[in-house]
């Protein structure tokens, strides 16, 4: 049993060895081949409860490779000084996720044990991918979403590797890891069982060509890509703010004259568009969409972007509407007074010169357990109004309903204007691409970690975004890194984190649309209809065998 655990816990040590920022994604296929070989020893064994072993062993790897993946989630928490109260959140932030998220993997794993051992390894072969990668897609889309580990996300750091995903996205890494260490895992079997060193070597072959091809492919690309489109000329504004207590104790005219005179550092009358972090304004308080116009932080950076003709303004910012109605308007309005209700949204806006329109988006993937209250019909009932309090809120945000590009009357840019947490998601930030964006635009605030390796594969995920889309990426975040992105996945000037300053540069907005960009997750659909398949084929068979004993 022990040597049982001992490999469970490589190939735990192995995914996390692979992970961005530091670690070496080659170690992703051959990382799964340990516990499938767990697997197919115990399935031949003739003690009990061996499918329990194979969950509780698969759990085990998957623990290990979450806890040590994302352990800067731990950091969610002033750095100086925190409470009893934010320490414990912290805790509950880091824990909830690896114990959850790891379940699933192993949920998925033991379902992959069932089919191979009743069905035999080829209808397992054929599942196990298809059933993690409808698992990774389920991961983008339900309220509980946390796609931090979909397996595709593992070469981000190594982005000359996956210059393809302009074709596939993030799903064609997933299968990638999961032919590879399927056909090395058959390989050693043969040998170990059979001692069939010819067909080993043959299905070797096999795994260095299926490794070895989409790289040397991926690196032609990247070494032939030429950049496309327009010129704009970009600033990205990076202040240091404390999110945990200096947020909340500077006014919000300190915290917009330090937006702007950061900016007037590098500004210049040939300057196309700013770009500011997620609620870099207004602090303590909030924008009131009801009267836009009237907002002293709204009027403010219109007077200072009126010096610069040709500027358009994009900021994130935090921003309430207020609706009167006897009931609530929807499940995240908040009870303000006498039939008066507020809701609450994380926003992105829009202002230019000579234009008073005021464009906004908010915010539509939201963070669970910080932003959002997860199924609030099912478990509030259960729960009350537990959240996590990172941020000044203990209220769920509203969510946006549309993908809003922005679009002005200065230049033809296009933006995708995503905020923060919305960048790991591929598909949702190629819709507004294929809606017409011409170029993306990050505004986030990675800093609630400390430095720590969040901020940093949080920005080598906006990589991906830029290679999937072949679209620019001007990335502002609080405190840090700042960046823009090429359209190969270059990341072609930053500010260091901790550095309180502004970058100024020049990208191009690409119109030509990425067969990603058409077809969005076309692999994990495909995947979701192979795995209900064989599931349902599994289940017809248990169906016809048990009409057979009766």
């Amino acid at each position: 049993m022990w040597k049982s655990v001992l490999l469970a816990t490589i190939t735990g040590l192995l995914l996390a060895l692979s992970w961005p920022t530091l670690g070496f994604p080659g170690l992703l296929f051959v990382a799964f081949i340990p516990l499938l070989i767990i697997e197919k020893q115990f399935s031949d064994a003739p003690f009990k409860r061996k499918s329990l072993k194979i969950f509780l062993l698969s759990w085990l790897s998957f623990i290990i490779w979450n806890a040590l993946a994302y352990r800067w989630l731990y950091f969610a928490k002033p750095q100086i000084g925190a409470t009893a109260m934010e320490n414990q959140q912290a805790m509950i932030a880091y824990f909830f996720p690896v114990i959850l998220n790891s379940l699933f993997m192993a949920i998925v794993f033991i379902a992959y044990h069932f089919i191979r051992k009743k069905h035999g390894e080829w209808y397992g072969f054929a599942f196990l991918p298809a059933f993690w990668m409808a698992f990774e897609k389920l991961h983008l889309n339900w309220d509980f979403s946390w796609p931090w580990l979909n397996l595709g996300n593992g070469f981000a750091s190594y982005y000359k590797w996956i210059q393809w995903y302009d074709l596939t996205g993030t799903f064609g890494g997933t299968l990638w890891v999961w032919v590879a260490n399927l056909i090395l895992f058959k390989a050693i079997m043969l040998y170990l069982e059979h001692g069939n060193k010819k067909l080993m070597k043959k299905l070797i072959i096999a795994f260095m060509l299926v490794v070895l091809l989409p790289i040397g492919i991926s690196y032609l690309t990247y070494y032939n890509y030429e950049e496309k489109g327009e010129e704009i000329n970009v600033v990205v504004i990076q202040p240091e703010l404390d999110p945990y207590r200096e947020k909340y104790e500077k006014s919000s005219a300190q915290i917009l004259q330090e937006i702007i005179t950061e900016g007037e550092k590098v500004m210049s009358q040939d300057i196309d568009l700013i770009v500011t972090p997620e609620t870099s304004f207004p602090g303590r308080e909030d924008v009131v969409m009801n009267n836009l116009q009237m907002d002293p932080n709204i009027i403010k950076l219109n007077q200072w972007i009126s010096k610069y003709p040709k500027a358009v303004f994009i900021g994130g910012t935090s921003m309430v509407e207020f609706t009167n109605a006897t009931q609530a308007p929807n499940l995240t309005s908040i009870p303000y007074k006498d039939d008066v209700w507020v809701n609450r949204y994380n926003s992105a806006v829009q202002l230019e010169n000579q234009n008073d329109s005021i464009l906004f988006y908010h915010k539509s993937k939201l963070v669970v357990g910080v932003e959002y209250f997860p199924y609030p019909s099912i478990l509030k009932p259960l729960l009350g109004s537990l959240m996590l309090d990172f941020g000044g809120s203990t209220y769920s945000l509203t969510k946006s309903q549309n993908k809003t590009n922005f679009v002005n009357q200065q230049n033809s840019a296009e933006i995708a204007p995503t905020i923060c947490y919305e960048s790991i998601y591929g598909e949702f930030t190629s819709e507004f691409v294929k809606n017409g964006a011409n170029l993306i635009s990050i505004s986030t605030n990675d800093s609630w970690w400390g430095n720590t390796d969040g901020h940093r594969q949080f920005l080598d995920y906006a990589r991906l975004r830029a290679i999937e889309n072949r679209r620019s990426v001007a990335r502002s975040a609080n405190s840090g890194i700042s960046a823009f992105i090429n359209q190969r996945g270059d990341v072609i000037e930053s500010l260091a984190y901790e550095k309180q300053g502004a970058l100024s540069g020049t990208l191009k907005m690409n119109t030509e649309i990425t067969n990603y960009s058409t077809t969005g997750d076309f692999l994990a659909r495909m995947a979701l209809i192979v795995s209900s398949i064989i599931l349902a084929y599994a289940f017809a068979a248990k169906l016809l065998n048990k009409d057979k004993k009766v």
